[in-house]
């Protein structure tokens, strides 16, 4: 499986510069539609079964991939919106839809979690019972592999262009393939009796749902509100410019998210006692530097240092 996501990650990025827009795009579009179809394919073998074998747990695993196809839909549409121009309304761009698409599907989780513990109550209860077959579970079987597959190309990938948004999808497909191992129990149970584990199973799986559902309105609201990024990216785009020849420091970091677009302020110390023509053509190296490692706007406020010049030889 990992080898697979792999060497198909390796192909599509042979001989790619991957640091031009275009191509995180290409590669972007690429993984989002193998993960748009891959869902679909897995939640109809899911849902099909689960309705034959009368499986709550696999009908909640079903509705579990399903999300993963709103995910993937994320995915694409934040790609897509990424090469719209800005307008005179949306200076910034569109890249923030991501997130405000990021709440509805929180929502519609938690909500489809709360219908399944429901349903595994009335079970316990007795009303209705769970029928697997060989059938089902080596369906079940083949989901988790197909899923590893995906994880491992979108990770791959994701890495490859510095998106977190592709890695964070491939953990859509992990979660995915983590909740098929607790279906397959469930099922391997009911073959031998134990139709009660469909049931909890159905709870443990449905509550993971929610907990999904929450993290995702979490991280989305998070964003809406301007949280700052992780503290290895401040770390790197600190690095980056202090990398620029004249540069003393930099410091008071602020990088406003838009989705796939990004605005940097960076204040950097330079030589105090430098000319405005020299101190100018540093901002601009700083600005050009950081510019093309996170393909983003950059403003440089140069702070001045009191360091005299040496003096000469």
């Amino acid at each position: 499986m990992k080898s697979l996501g792999g060497r198909l990650a390796e192909k599509i990025t042979k001989n790619r510069d991957l640091r031009k827009p275009s191509e995180r795009s290409r590669v972007g579009m690429i993984v989002s539609w193998t993960s748009v179809v891959g869902n679909i394919f897995l939640t109809l073998l899911k849902l099909v079964f689960g309705l034959l074998t009368n499986s709550l747990a696999l009908i909640a695993d079903a509705v579990h991939s399903a999300s993963d196809i709103f995910s993937s839909l994320v995915v694409l549409i934040g790609f897509l919106v990424a090469g719209k121009k800005a307008d005179s309304e949306h200076p910034h761009g569109h890249g923030r839809t991501e997130y405000l698409a990021g709440l509805v599907i929180g929502m519609i989780l938690i909500a489809a979690g709360g219908a399944f513990i429901y349903s595994a109550y009335n079970r316990l209860a007795g009303e209705v019972i769970a029928t697997p077959s060989i059938t089902a579970i080596i369906a079940v079987i083949a989901g988790i592999i197909l899923k590893e597959s995906m994880y491992y190309f979108s990770a791959r990938l994701g890495r490859l262009i510095d998106s977190d948004t592709l890695v964070g999808d491939a953990w859509h497909h992990r979660s995915d393939s983590l909740s098929s191992i607790l279906v397959l129990v469930a099922l391997i149970g009911g073959y031998f009796g134990l139709y009660a584990l469909d049931a909890f199973f159905g709870i443990a799986i449905a509550l993971f749902i929610i907990y999904t559902g929450l993290k995702i309105l979490r991280n989305s609201c998070s964003r809406l509100l301007g949280a700052a990024p992780a503290d290895e990216m401040q770390k790197e785009i600190v690095e980056c410019a202090r990398e620029i020849e004249g540069v003393i420091d930099a410091h008071r970091l602020e990088v406003h998210d838009y989705g796939s677009w990004k605005v940097i302020t960076i204040h950097v110390e330079v030589n105090g006692y430098l000319s405005l023509e020299k101190a100018h053509e540093i901002a601009q190296k700083v600005e050009d530097h950081v510019c093309s490692r996170f393909h983003c706007k950059t403003i440089v406020h140069l702070d001045p240092v009191e360091e005299p010049p040496a003096p000469e030889q």
